[in-house]
């Protein structure tokens, strides 16, 4: 794997000439840099880790096809654009450069579930990348838990021999849903490795909605991964409460959803008089009766990313106040999104511009990642 350099952190630079180092190295004194015409503000001199950049390596695409749950050649067909360049990394870089993005943390979103072919051809190639590039790329293990005979070798020949951290899944599987005892390998692999795993929407035409009004890509998607934190945090947790999760698009919308489970949230063990038990309740009285920290001490190892939502800002401070700073983290979705870098760079200088502790924007745009991938 890529090692941190002597501070623990993850390098935000790979190897440049000696020239072009100086210069960055003059710049970053001044914290700021300047690549080319492209410029970006640094938080107290840190950098910028994306959790949520996709790439398909030239070898994997070809792998792209049908599955028991669904057609994936009909999303290449849809994002044609985007695949003219995804697995292209001199183009993630120049994007990378540009939106001031310094450390992008690649996984295949929907397109895991590919099968076993595709999900090792995508590893091999993220082991490249990040072997070509360090300091610039982490790439997390890619597995389809049908392949459960294959995925525990697959999972220890990512790590050991491949440099890969993290396991990368989808809410659900067609009718297989991510607390289902098909996925328990998984995370006692991941258990094993004390790494994350990382939970992305499927894009499946047959979510609810399907495709009218696109209802499949925008509300249905986020339906599927917040079902899928309730299944983590009621099914998933009790039995692997050491489990470090990672959940994309700030878990389908759960800086607002959160006080709806809040007010819902009534597990066995307190003292809650029978008749009040099929309502909800106020917040306030769910603090009163232990169960706001009940609630929080259960997601203690769980992170957001902020992809999926355009980067807007009042969803992003939102999430501070609600999540909190110790569980959410930047994100692009590149190339899918945030795939233009002037757009992308504006957001990430809106955070540096919020009115709260520069520790909490530092956590967000990198350290609560680095806890995480700097092994």
């Amino acid at each position: 794997m890529v090692a941190p350099n002597d501070s623990g952190e993850i390098s935000p630079r790979a190897e440049v000439g000696v020239a072009e180092r100086s210069k960055i190295e003059v710049l970053e004194r001044d914290s700021e840099i300047r690549i080319g015409q492209e410029r970006w503000s640094m938080v107290n001199g840190s950098t910028v880790i994306d959790m949520q950049h996709h790439f398909i390596p030239g070898g994997a695409l070809r792998f792209i096809g049908k599955t028991p749950e669904h057609d994936f050649t009909i999303g290449l067909q849809k994002y044609s654009k985007a695949y003219e360049t995804i697995g292209d990394v001199e183009v993630h870089l120049k994007y990378m450069d540009a939106a001031g993005i310094d450390v992008a943390i690649l996984s295949m979103g929907p397109y895991t579930s590919n099968g076993y072919n595709f999900c090792k051809a995508c590893n091999e190639g993220f082991s490249q990348i990040i072997k070509e590039f360090p300091g610039r790329f982490k790439g997390m293990i890619q597995v389809y838990p049908y392949d459960h005979d294959k995925n525990e070798d697959e999972i220890k020949r990512g790590v050991e021999e491949l440099g890969l951290w993290g396991i990368a899944l989808v809410s659900s599987y067609g009718e297989i849903t991510i607390d289902s005892q098909l996925i328990y390998p998984l995370y006692e692999m991941a258990l094993k490795y004390d790494m994350p795993v990382f939970v992305h929407p499927p894009v499946r035409i047959d979510l609810w909605g399907g495709g009218r009004y696109d209802l499949y890509l925008t509300l249905a998607r986020e339906y599927d991964i917040a079902k899928s934190f309730v299944e983590i945090f009621y099914g998933v947790l009790p039995r692997f409460p050491d489990l470090k999760v990672i959940l994309s698009h700030l878990g389908g919308g759960l800086s607002a959803l959160k006080g709806r489970l809040l007010a819902w949230h009534r597990p066995d063990g307190f003292a809650i008089p029978p008749e009040e038990r099929n309502y909800g309740r106020s917040v306030l009285e769910a603090k009163e009766l232990g169960l706001l920290n009940d609630f929080e001490s259960r997601a203690k190892n769980i992170l957001f990313d902020s992809a999926g939502y355009g980067g807007w800002l009042p969803v992003i401070k939102s999430a501070f106040e609600t999540l909190g700073p110790d569980h959410i983290c930047f994100g692009t979705d590149y190339p899918y999104e945030l795939s233009k870098p002037t757009y992308t760079r504006m957001i990430i200088d809106d955070v540096n511009q919020l009115e709260i502790p520069d520790d909490d924007k530092r956590k967000y745009l990198r350290g609560n990642l680095e806890k995480l991938f700097c092994q």
